[in-house]
């Protein structure tokens, strides 16, 4: 390998710091490890650093480059937490094979939080370059249920755009699905199975919903086609009935994932699946209830915007491919987009295939190019004008 880029050196840096989300395991340590290297490293950059309590013991680091332009400030964003270790091989130990490097969080989202530090500090040793005042948030809890970034944006925040680092493979990312997550439980009786008439089968109810799933509003979805993302999608992704085997199940219950595009709303999606199953279920004998899991928005982020502009152009001038993507996966860019208006890109080095996996990995050139991206979308970007 040729001289290291210092983003690499980061990254194992934060690779070797376990920060698997409390909520996958019990011996889950949390982003405080992370949070302390990160404030740390911005101060010794001469950033302004403070934290946001989010959880006990698990906060947001927030770190400021003001040079006087808030009017046009730009937002990196990247989360700290990664999910469980699993069965990776040596996860915590940064391994370099061929033009990869493996751990867990290299790829989402240890990589572009590294090539973030480097860009901010970098921008810090010549703060004259910069046209807009730049701030980096380091959030928690992006992998179970977004709350770092919530919090975040809870307090008086305003950016005129906004960079998100997820493994993109260097594609700029303008849409992306948001989702509607809930679980649907069928309420039946409890009977001894040897005289099942005295009983009522929840899954057998179960199984008259599961029709009108896949048959009435799945089968509907493939017209929502959107040019980025696709269409909308829905998977019933658990199931959950009886307790023993000589017993009519009493209860029933599924988990369902239902992925929403730009132009749809999470909430009205919902009404609306179960407004189409008490319309198709009238006079039958299922007794159901809904209990609303997780709501999340899609992105769709105007081509003319600001941000979108300045990164196509940055792309070009670094020799990247420089169109306009979707994905159909979600990420804290919406959060932005839709509680605040900011315009917001998503962009990292990885692939979303090795997200989460047991082998995870990120392309070294991949970081190191996203690094310089980030470097140049910074001394760039205040002298956009924001056409959207």
């Amino acid at each position: 390998m040729d001289e290291k880029h210092p983003s690499l050196e980061t990254l194992e840096d934060l690779v070797r710091i376990q920060s698997v989300n409390p909520f996958f395991s019990e011996g889950a340590k949390g982003e405080q490890e992370v949070a302390d290297y990160v404030e740390q490293r911005c101060r010794q950059a001469g950033l302004e650093v403070y934290r946001q309590s989010v959880f006990s013991g698990r906060e947001n680091v927030v770190a400021e480059l003001r040079v006087g332009r808030p009017e046009t400030a730009l937002l990196f964003e990247a989360h700290m937490d990664t999910v469980s270790l699993g069965s990776m091989e040596n996860p915590l130990e940064p391994t370099y094979v061929a033009d990869r490097l493996y751990g867990r969080g290299a790829c989402d989202t240890k990589g572009s939080l590294a090539a973030m530090l480097y860009a901010v500090e970098e921008c810090a040793k010549t703060p004259e370059q910069l046209t807009s005042d730049v701030v980096l948030c380091a959030s928690v809890d992006e992998e179970r249920a977004y709350k770092g970034i919530l919090a975040f944006l809870d307090s008086d925040v305003s950016f005129a755009g906004a960079i998100v680092g997820e493994p993109t493979g260097l594609g700029i990312v303008v849409a992306h699905k948001g989702c509607a997550r809930f679980r649907l439980t069928t309420r039946g009786k409890a009977a001894h199975t040897s005289v099942p008439h005295e009983g009522d089968n929840a899954i057998y109810q179960m199984a008259e919903v599961l029709s009108i799933l896949k048959n009435d509003i799945e089968g509907g979805l493939a017209s929502l086609d959107h040019p980025l993302v696709g269409p909308p999608t829905i998977v019933v992704a658990t199931i959950r009935g009886g307790t023993q085997i000589n017993i009519v199940p009493e209860e029933c219950a599924i988990e369902v994932d239902r992925r929403v595009i730009p132009g749809e709303d999470a909430r009205e999606v919902l009404n609306g699946i179960q407004g189409t199953l008490r319309e198709r279920l009238e006079g039958s004998n299922v007794d159901f209830g809904v209990e609303e899991l997780l709501l999340d928005w899609p992105l769709g982020t105007s081509p003319e915007s600001a941000i979108a502009r300045c990164a196509q152009q940055t792309a070009s001038k670094l020799h990247l491919e420089d169109g306009l993507h979707g994905v159909a996966y979600g990420s804290d860019a919406s959060k932005l987009q839709q509680l605040k208006g900011i315009p917001s890109i998503v962009f990292g080095p990885g692939s979303i295939a090795q997200a989460h996996s047991r082998e995870e990995w990120v392309p070294v050139k991949e970081v190191e190019q996203a690094a310089e991206f980030y470097v140049e979308v910074a001394r760039g970007f205040g002298g956009m004008s924001d056409d959207a």
